[in-house]
């Protein structure tokens, strides 16, 4: 005779229903590299402008408070002006960007520096932003990790975290927040390749707005203009 044991099932509907789940969770799992272009379609619907708070390294190695407004006209001929309150070595300078240039303005010489985008930077930091004004193309030159659900004061949201592919964007890591309800950057933290912070930012007031590529070009009548 067979032993007494008890015989174990695996019950229809309980089968069905991890199923369900683990379909489901290979459905609608999304990769970095979506979710950033979730956040582009998303910056792409109007111009919108942002402030920007938290810390950045200088050229002398020093880390100290930054504020910047950021404002951005998106489309085939996207223009992005970032205006420096913080720290008080940049304040009144401006940096406009756009798809061949980027112009710097320095407010205690009245110069306008322009430089082609491939090899700009902006005066005064001792990391480059520039590269920031187009987030999909910033990520297609990042080696990105999975991303992260994590939990922020604004609601959930993903964390994106990234390495270069090559040397050319002067940072060794990258960190993005980005809000999962409404698609758009809550924070941006670069490192260097011994983990110290470069530049670590909020975005903060985000609100969408009527500015225009001419209005972000705005600079001074009498201002010099220096190519390099």
């Amino acid at each position: 005779m067979m032993p007494n044991a008890k015989c174990q099932t695996l019950n229809p509907r309980r089968f069905l229903a991890v199923a369900a789940m683990i379909w489901a969770s290979l459905v609608f799992a999304q990769s970095a590299a979506d979710i950033v272009k979730q956040v582009q379609a998303n910056l792409e619907k109007s111009p919108w402008e942002a402030i920007l708070t938290g810390k950045v390294q200088t050229p002398d190695g020093s880390t100290q408070d930054a504020e910047l407004r950021l404002q951005v006209v998106p489309g085939a001929n996207r223009v992005a002006r970032v205006e420096f309150n913080k720290p008080a070595s940049l304040e009144g300078n401006f940096v406009v960007i756009d798809d061949k240039e980027v112009w710097n303005y320095l407010f205690l010489t009245n110069q306008v520096i322009i430089q082609p985008r491939a090899k700009a930077k902006v005066e005064g930091l001792g990391v480059n932003l520039s590269s920031l004004g187009d987030l999909e193309e910033l990520t297609g030159r990042l080696n990105l990790r999975p991303p992260v659900e994590v939990n922020t004061p604004d609601g959930p949201a993903w964390r994106i975290a990234g390495t270069p592919k090559d040397n050319s964007l002067g940072f060794a890591q990258i960190e993005l927040v980005v809000l999962k309800s409404d698609p758009r950057p809550l924070s941006i933290r670069l490192l260097d390749s011994s983990n110290k912070v470069l530049a670590e930012l909020n975005l903060r007031s985000f609100k969408r707005t009527n500015l225009t590529a001419s209005a972000l070009r705005k600079r001074p009548a009498d201002a010099e203009v220096v190519r390099r």
